[in-house]
């Protein structure tokens, strides 16, 4: 059930005395046995700082800046942007999602932001021209978090990438799409318009209304944003997902032939440790880590 945004914010209810050491440190997610094995493999070097992000006309946003304690040549480091999914009632739905893989990367040299989202995590669709308003906003955050990656002095905007996942990967695209400072992106189970998850999980529109909704979203859709990067894009999919369907991933295979795509056996919309591994691979080979 998708339809209620709930936010779930939680301690991560360890230490990770050497890890956390700078900012207020606290954590948006409890781990997983594997998240706390991750995050004491790289205990001492590895600093996470729970910071906020200035977006004109926002809320500050809440997000991760992780990077290695080491210190490093400016501009000599890769960075990734991660984009958190949507799914009421899981504890990963917000910037605590890949905080494993950002403490992995960091602990081979990367720097990672993850910011938390907010639309439509902390609002619901209404169903008209405000959508397309909320949606240019959390972009506008999105933004405004991927500068905040490239102000870290080590990191090489040449080597950035963004990983986003459901609505995350939604927003990730047309980062990716319009900054050609990103070098790559991982696109996770993500739909190819905002109107068909809005209508089918919140609005349930007539029919002689579903073409006008689409239409407000006219440049904005992840399908007419995925392009720029060719090759350099890596689709991954699942075979259970119930939200994602052979038509979704058709269209962008056929909009972006050079891309990348894999669809993981046995997966659902949360995808895999496979998933995991080849994402992660993946990146190494792209970003020269």
């Amino acid at each position: 059930m998708r339809r209620q945004a709930t936010i779930v914010i939680a301690a991560l209810g360890i230490a990770l005395t050497g890890i956390l050491t700078a900012g207020t440190a606290t954590a948006a997610t409890s781990p997983t046995v594997r998240s706390q094995t991750a995050l004491n493999k790289h205990r001492g070097e590895v600093i996470v700082e729970d910071i906020e992000i200035a977006v004109p006309g926002q809320e500050p946003v809440a997000a991760y800046l992780v990077r290695p304690r080491h210190p490093a040549a400016p501009r000599s480091r890769p960075g990734v942007l991660y984009l958190h999914w949507f799914e009421p009632g899981q504890s990963t739905q917000n910037r605590g999602e890949y905080l494993t893989e950002a403490v992995e990367l960091a602990g081979r040299g990367g720097v990672a932001v993850l910011p938390q989202l907010r639309f439509p995590w902390e609002a619901d669709p209404v169903g008209d021209s405000r959508d397309r308003d909320a949606i240019t906003a959390q972009l506008a955050a999105v933004r405004r978090a991927y500068e905040t990656l490239l102000a870290q002095s080590t990191v090489n905007a040449a080597r950035t990438a963004v990983v986003g996942h459901d609505y995350g990967g939604m927003y990730g695209a047309i980062l990716a799409q319009t900054d050609a400072r990103v070098r790559a992106s991982v696109l996770m189970a993500v739909d190819a318009t905002w109107a068909n998850w809005f209508d089918t999980f919140w609005l349930g529109l007539p029919d002689d209304q579903k073409a006008a909704y689409r239409a407000v979203f006219a440049g904005l859709d992840p399908i007419d944003n995925v392009t720029r990067l060719g090759a350099h894009v890596f689709f991954q999919w699942g075979d259970r997902d119930p939200f994602i369907t052979p038509d979704v991933r058709d269209a962008f295979a056929a909009k972006i032939p050079a891309a990348r795509a894999t669809l993981y056996t046995r997966a659902d919309h949360f995808l895999t440790q496979t998933a995991k591994d080849d994402r992660v691979a993946w990146l190494n080979a792209e970003l020269g880590l």
